[in-house]
């Protein structure tokens, strides 16, 4: 990942961690929104609409108000479309060495009058808005180093009861899913919640959630050793139905290691005896990949029943249990495409579902099935957690 990459990573990992602040501060009932039709992050009650805007620039060399003209001239813009509305507006932001931030009239006009092309549209729409009564409910915020707030927000969490010896590597990086899961909600009816309900819901969470927000978390490595002691008692039983679908959009060397993952797999999970239920592996690929990976798993002599026994697709054929002799099994997996693997009706239930890499199963039946969400970037680390390899 480059560093810019890091960079952005990080200015949405400081306004999650800032979410998660407001919602430790808030009332039991208060309602808060991520990425909200007003700001960043907004908290709503009987008194009001509170509206933040977060800007973290670590690695800004030095601070000037016209850093701040975008948030200031949104800020603005909303305020003049909603005159007499309870709300106000809060700027959180982040420079190095922490330079006394303070916005005056002379800036919100210096931000208006401004000829920057990328602010055009927005200045003309802010033209004409009572600059100081929009100062009468705008504050501006200096915030704490990144670090420093995860480590107020850990320490909250602890303080209202979460498990110290967990904080760091079930409920904070759960925390910070939750809030991340909330916020690519295309409705914004569906990116609110209550500090209740927000508690609750991170109180009966037991596994350690595995995804670029949580690796990116400075906790990464006793994140993924977490994880991996979580896998480890349902991955060491003989007897289970594992079902792994596989999705490569954001899986770095995807066509250099899948083949060797699933054959890792199968040498670990399903090479005894007692290893009686054959696991599946579900594709999200086109077809000319798919194919190209069934026959690189025949040339290193593990046999893919992929359901075509010859040119059209079968269910019992590829539902069947394979033919055993003392030297071998007729086939080791059983192989399908995702888009064909969401519509077969299967005899029973996988006990255990893996999603590995970043994929939608919405409309996927898991009641009743073990959901194991490894949302990681790379095979190394999805090896690792699932006890296939010691290191990553």
């Amino acid at each position: 990942m480059g560093r810019s990459a890091d960079y952005t990573i990080q200015g949405f990992l400081y306004q999650f961690n800032q979410t998660l602040s407001e919602l430790l501060k808030a009332a039991d009932d208060d309602v808060i929104t991520i990425e909200g039709i007003v700001e960043d992050i907004e908290v709503a009650n009987f008194a009001g609409t509170k509206a933040i805007q977060c800007k973290y620039h670590e690695t800004q060399d030095n601070y000037t108000p016209s850093i701040l003209y975008h948030p200031l001239l949104q800020m603005m813009k909303h305020f003049k479309s909603n005159p007499g509305a309870q709300i106000s507006y809060h700027l959180f932001a982040h420079f190095p060495n922490n330079p006394a931030i303070k916005v005056s009239v002379e800036d919100l006009n210096a931000a208006i009058k401004s000829k920057n092309k990328k602010l055009k549209d927005l200045i003309g729409e802010v033209k004409g808005v009572d600059t100081n009564g929009f100062l009468k409910v705008f504050s501006v915020f200096v915030t704490p180093k990144y670090d420093d707030l995860v480590k107020d927000n850990s320490q909250k969490l602890a303080d209202m009861g979460f498990s110290k010896g967990e904080v760091e590597t079930l409920f904070y990086p759960n925390a910070i899913q939750v809030i991340a899961d909330l916020s690519i909600r295309h409705d914004v009816k569906f990116r609110s919640i209550t500090k209740k309900d927000f508690l609750n819901s991170l109180r009966k969470i037991r596994t350690t959630a595995v995804s670029q927000w949580t690796l990116a978390l400075t906790t990464r490595k006793k994140i993924l050793e977490t994880r991996r002691k979580q896998l480890k008692e349902n991955l060491n039983t003989n007897v289970r139905l594992r079902h792994l679908a596989v999705f490569p959009e954001f899986l770095e060397h995807f066509d250099d290691q899948i083949v060797l993952f699933i054959k890792a797999f199968i040498d670990k999970y399903h090479f005894k005896v007692a290893h009686t239920h054959t696991p599946l592996f579900a594709l999200d690929v086109p077809q000319n990949v798919f194919d190209e990976v069934a026959e690189r798993l025949v040339a290193k002599d593990v046999i893919p029943n992929h359901g075509y026994p010859v040119k059209n697709f079968s269910e019992t054929y590829f539902l069947r249990e394979p033919m055993v002799t003392k030297e071998k099994k007729e086939f080791s997996l059983r192989l399908i495409r995702w888009d064909d693997y969401i519509h077969i009706k299967v005899k029973s239930k996988a006990d255990d579902l893996f999603v590995i890499g970043h994929g939608d199963i919405t409309n996927l039946d898991v009641k009743d099935v073990n959901l194991e969400i490894l949302d990681a970037e790379n095979f190394n680390e999805i090896r690792y957690v699932m006890g296939i390899d010691n290191a990553y």
